[in-house]
């Protein structure tokens, strides 16, 4: 694809690779939502969603594995 895209704006390879990085470096970072905003947003409209967590319990002790 670079090699065709190169030949057509008559510039070798390696220039057109410098091209392809410097456009994509000089565009605004679009703003990505995080699984959870996107999650809600999603289920907001149709209500929300209530979820009881359960209590936490103690840790447990780790198993003694030697003999």
């Amino acid at each position: 694809m670079a090699r065709i895209r190169a030949t057509r704006n008559e510039r070798s390879k390696e220039e057109e690779a410098r091209e392809i990085l410097k456009g994509a470096l000089a565009r605004e970072p679009s703003h990505r939502l995080n699984l959870a905003e996107s999650i809600r947003r999603h289920i907001e409209p149709l209500g929300g969603v209530d979820l009881t967590l359960p209590s936490r319990q103690p840790v447990r002790r780790p198993p003694k594995l030697a003999k």
